[in-house]
């Protein structure tokens, strides 16, 4: 039994257990690799029954690779092995795995065909390539379609040690890999082209960055206002979870907002499901790069230990994560989540008629976490504000995916970066899953248009125009579309619960960045991700329903998820229901996103409509006023100390 929290991620010491007891409960040998092992969360009920003592058997949910015929298996099973589940996922094919992606890659090193092909090319040190396995995001050839699972391999030239690869694609040669066999079954080797040979530096010590500004610090001489009890934050008047996932990443559970001593549930569960990434250029090196950055690798894998004063700045709580890979071996991952508080400008202001000025300045709370794959890096930051609202930013940096081509070739779908140079276009696609619970389960989710009268009666001035509120009132009309024309937005509200003005409780979403995608739904990428087709979505909630593109999309022939789970039409009216919110960068590489690129950002926010009597803002108390003048010189104004 357990004196952990039901949500807490795994410890070190627990992931041990449950890898020793899975392989004795399920005669796991050699031939097994743990894809994914990940907390079985308790029903939301027992969730909410739970105090602070209550001691519990804690599960966790086990996906297993059997490499010798390539099935994957679930199974449940708790700390103390006990055996809840196990099964065969029929059809299933498991993601990529890190020891997978290792021996494809030395398969491919050690293959004469492949050393043959980057000899043409002028590379005689096979060490010096830098090899990716992806999977095979659009038709894979012909013949090798029989079900076995396949990646390919892009590579790049590193000419020396701290070289940037991706300055020097090689063109035209892509090994494809059984990943059962770890054999090279298939050999592309054709348009050898010169390798650019224009670096691409950006270490310290080769760039000299010499642009420096005075220093800038943090400093919070009483400490953080927030505290920490596990995994347990509170702060301000927020309280919540921080959990972490293998496939997932950062989690955020249990969100509370203490409305002058009323404790309100706001949010049970929210993360980002999904992450995927089409490329748009049909290139040999390119079209095939559509990859489920969540679904296929299990993002969760690739979280960075963060560097305080880099990564984060001022007083900073970290929190450690564990993970088994997939020989079952457990590693924490110090500094995995980082905490702090941010300044975020003004709040509220307004100066009076009789010259009395009131003035809050903002501050937020952070949770926030960064992974690097392959090339890129995805910062996943949570923002708490002192107005009751949370946002969700994503923040993309990294470096751009790169394919030569002899200089003066068209590449109409990709930015010449240098001579022979080009990054493609490409879109990130996000799915967040928000298990919202607004002051209790049974919610409903309104779609919010701002529609203009045509001139008469109702609009004698031509100015005048009125919101429509439509509940979304079954999944067979739950798939909806931004619509700027109208100004749309969606809000969850609960129908049980009035606000002083009779109106329902609620908070509503809005997005900033976003895009449709560009892929054809009938392409290979449109069918396995045809979430990405809608910007919301709202279903009953169901345990089982974690993911927009099903629990497997690796080689997938399509259609799971969210476009098979609305087909059952389930009421949404007043029920427990999760709103899946789908936003994407149109990413056109600009020359000035070489050689790192700057960060881009991208994201949504949860707004209290009509949940709170008046804004909670108002009873944020005033900074102390600060001097920072010179005698004399003083300009500060009314309450500097100097007057």
């Amino acid at each position: 039994m357990s004196s952990a929290h039901p949500l807490d991620p795994f410890s070190h010491d627990e992931l041990e257990r449950i890898v020793s007891h899975s392989r004795a409960a399920w005669g796991l040998n050699h031939r097994h690799l743990f894809a994914m092992i990940q907390l079985e969360e308790p029903a939301k009920s027992d969730v909410l029954a739970f105090t602070p003592g209550d001691s519990f058997e804690r599960a966790a949910r086990v996906t297993v690779l059997d490499r010798s015929t390539t099935l994957v298996y679930e199974g449940v099973i708790t700390t103390s092995g006990s055996v809840r589940s196990w099964r065969e996922i029929e059809g299933a094919k498991s993601p990529v795995l890190s020891t997978e992606s290792d021996e494809a890659i030395a398969a491919a090193k050690a293959d004469s065909r492949v050393i043959a092909a980057l000899e043409k090319r002028g590379i005689t040190d096979v060490s010096s390539v830098l090899m990716e396995t992806w999977p095979i995001g659009a038709q894979i050839p012909k013949y090798l379609d029989d079900g076995r699972r396949l990646v390919w391999t892009p590579m790049w030239w590193r000419p020396d040690p701290e070289a940037n690869p991706y300055a020097h694609p090689i063109n035209g040669v892509y090994a494809i890999i059984d990943l059962q066999t770890c054999e090279v079954v298939g050999l592309e080797d054709d348009n050898v082209t010169a390798i650019p040979q224009t670096r691409g530096d950006y270490r310290l010590s080769q760039t000299g960055g010499n642009i420096e500004l005075k220093s800038l610090d943090i400093v919070q001489k009483d400490g953080p206002s927030f505290s920490v009890d596990g995994w347990k934050i509170d702060w301000e008047r927020w309280s919540l979870r921080v959990g972490w996932d293998q496939r997932e990443g950062l989690v955020i559970h249990d969100v509370r907002f203490n409305d002058n001593g009323d404790v309100r549930r706001i949010g049970h569960r929210m993360s980002i499901a999904e992450l995927v990434i089409p490329y748009g250029d049909p290139s040999q090196g390119t079209y095939r790069k559509n990859a489920f950055d969540t679904g296929e690798y299990g993002l969760g894998n690739y979280t960075n230990s963060l560097t305080l004063g880099c990564d984060c700045l001022g007083e900073i709580v970290y929190l450690d994560v564990a993970l088994a890979n997939p020989e079952g071996v457990v590693r924490t991952i110090k500094n995995a989540i980082c905490m702090h508080e941010e300044d975020f400008g003004i709040l509220w202001k307004h100066v009076d008629m009789d010259g009395h000025v009131e003035v809050r300045r903002g501050r937020r709370f952070v949770v926030s976490s960064i992974v690097t794959i392959n090339n890129y890096e995805y910062g996943y930051y949570w923002y708490f504000y002192q107005d009751g609202a949370i946002e969700f930013e994503a923040k993309l940096t990294g470096i751009l995916l790169t394919l030569s081509d002899e200089p003066g070739v068209a590449h109409p779908s990709a930015t010449q970066l240098e001579e022979g140079l080009w990054a493609p276009y490409h879109q990130h696609t996000f799915c967040a899953r928000l298990d919202l619970d607004i002051d209790g389960t049974e919610n409903s989710v309104i779609e919010v248009d701002s529609v203009a009268r045509e001139m008469g009666p109702e609009n004698p001035h031509g100015g005048a125009y009125v919101t429509t509120n439509d509940v979304i009132a079954k999944e067979s009309a739950a798939s909806r579309l931004l619509d700027l024309g109208k100004s749309r937005y969606w809000k969850i509200v609960n129908p049980n619960k009035k606000n002083h003005v009779g109106q329902p409780v609620g908070y509503k979403i809005l997005g900033n960045v976003n895009c449709l995608p560009l892929a054809s739904p009938d392409s290979v990428i449109g069918k396995r991700a045809g979430f990405m087709y809608k910007h919301l979505w709202v279903t009953q909630n169901t345990a089982e329903e974690r993911y927009p593109a099903g629990d497997y999309p690796f080689q997938h022939e399509g259609g799971d998820g969210l476009p098979r789970w609305i087909k059952q039409d389930r009421s949404l009216e007043n029920t427990d229901v999760v709103m899946w919110y789908v936003f994407g960068l149109n990413h056109i590489p600009r020359i000035e996103d070489w050689p790192v690129m700057p960060v881009e950002r991208l994201g949504f926010t949860l707004k209290p409509v009509g949940f709170f009597r008046r804004s909670p803002a108002i009873d944020v108390a005033p900074n102390e006023a600060k001097c920072h003048c010179n005698g004399d010189s003083c300009n500060c104004g009314p309450g500097c100390g100097c007057k």
